[in-house]
C-alpha cells in the first residue's frame, strides 16, 4: 500500500511558472505581432527591412528567455491554470497574418527598385496629358482582332513641361487607337516633372510596383482567406487549445520554435535584399509560408 501511495505521489502533474514566463512568453509574442504588422504595413519599403528584422531578432530574444525563465521558475504541483483567453487571439491572429507576410514579401521589390521609386514620386511622378511635337518615324499599324479598334505604335518627340524648363524627348513606340498620331495632338505619358536627371524615364505605361508588402497589390486578394482562418482559429483555440501549449515543454516548443526559425532563416535574403528578384530567393519566401502553421499543428499536436 505504501509503495502504491509513493507511485501515486511520484505521477503527480507538476508545472513551472513565475512573473517572468508570463513577461517574456507575452514579450515574444507581441515582438512577432510587431514584426508581421510592420511588415504587412510597409515600415520599411524595400529591402533592407530593417525594423521588421529588428522586431523579428526580438521575439526570438524573448522567446529564449521564455525557455531559461520556464527551465527557472518555481515548480507547481498539480495541473498548470488555464489562463485568459489573451494568448490565445494573439496565436489565432498571429499565425494567419505571418503566413500572409511570408507570402507577399514573395513579392518585394528589389533595393534599387524601391530607392527608384522613392526619387521619381519624390520629383512628383505621375502621369500628364503631353504635346506631341513631332513624328520620329512612320505609324505602324499594329495587328489586331476583328472585334477590336485600330491601333498604332509610332515613335514620337514629346515636349514635357519639366521644372527646369521644357524637354523634348523621344519615345519610341507609343501607342494610339483608330488614328496614327499628329504634331500637335496630345497623349498621356508617366514622368517626373521635377527630376533633373536627362535620362529621367518617360514612358507610355510606367505605372510602378508599390514598394512594401502593402504596395504588392495582393494585400486585398489575400486578405479574405486570412480572416476566415483568423476566426477559425480563434473559435478553435479559445476552447480546445491544450493545457501544456503554454507551459514549456522541450518536445513541444523546442520543435516548433526550430520551424520559425527555419522560416526566419528562408526570409532572411528577402529582408537584407539579397538578389530579391531572383527565383531562388522568391521561392524561399513563399516556402517560409508554411513555417507559422507547421509550428502550431507541431505544437498542438505534440502537447
Amino acid at each position: 500500500m505504501v509503495g502504491l501511495e509513493k507511485a501515486g505521489a511520484r505521477t503527480r502533474p507538476t508545472y513551472r511558472r513565475s512573473g517572468w514566463t508570463t513577461f517574456t512568453g507575452w514579450a515574444a509574442l507581441l515582438s512577432a505581432a510587431g514584426a508581421v504588422g510592420c511588415a504587412l504595413w510597409g515600415v520599411s519599403p524595400y529591402p533592407p527591412l530593417g525594423v521588421e528584422a529588428g522586431a523579428a531578432a526580438l521575439a526570438v530574444v524573448f522567446a529564449g528567455a521564455w525557455i531559461v525563465a520556464s527551465r527557472r521558475a518555481p515548480e507547481h504541483v498539480g495541473l498548470a491554470p488555464v489562463g485568459g483567453r489573451g494568448p490565445a487571439w494573439v496565436v489565432a491572429w498571429l499565425v494567419p497574418l505571418a503566413t500572409l507576410a511570408c507570402f507577399d514579401l514573395g513579392f518585394m521589390v528589389s533595393p534599387e527598385y524601391g530607392r527608384e521609386t522613392e526619387r521619381l514620386e519624390a520629383a512628383g511622378y505621375g502621369r500628364y496629358s503631353v504635346t506631341v511635337v513631332r513624328l520620329a518615324g512612320d505609324p505602324v499599324r499594329g495587328d489586331n482582332a476583328s472585334d477590336e479598334p485600330v491601333f498604332f505604335h509610332t515613335d514620337l518627340v514629346l515636349s514635357l513641361p519639366y521644372a527646369d524648363g521644357p524637354r523634348e524627348v523621344t519615345v519610341p513606340g507609343m501607342y494610339t487607337r483608330y488614328e496614327p498620331p499628329t504634331a500637335g495632338s496630345r497623349i498621356d505619358v508617366y514622368f517626373a516633372p521635377r527630376d533633373p536627371r536627362p535620362d529621367s524615364p518617360v514612358l507610355e505605361d510606367g505605372r510602378r510596383w508599390g514598394v512594401g508588402v502593402i504596395g504588392t497589390r495582393l494585400l486585398i486578394v489575400t486578405l479574405m482567406p486570412v480572416v476566415f482562418a483568423g476566426a477559425l482559429l480563434t473559435g478553435v483555440l479559445r476552447y480546445e487549445m491544450p493545457r501544456g501549449i503554454r507551459r514549456f515543454s522541450p518536445a513541444v516548443h523546442l520543435p516548433a520554435l526550430g520551424i520559425l526559425l527555419l522560416g526566419l532563416l528562408l526570409l532572411l535574403p528577402t529582408v537584407l535584399g539579397w538578389d530579391v528578384t531572383s527565383v531562388p530567393v522568391r521561392v524561399a519566401a513563399f516556402l517560409s509560408c508554411v513555417t507559422p502553421g507547421a509550428a502550431l499543428a507541431w505544437a498542438w499536436r505534440s502537447a
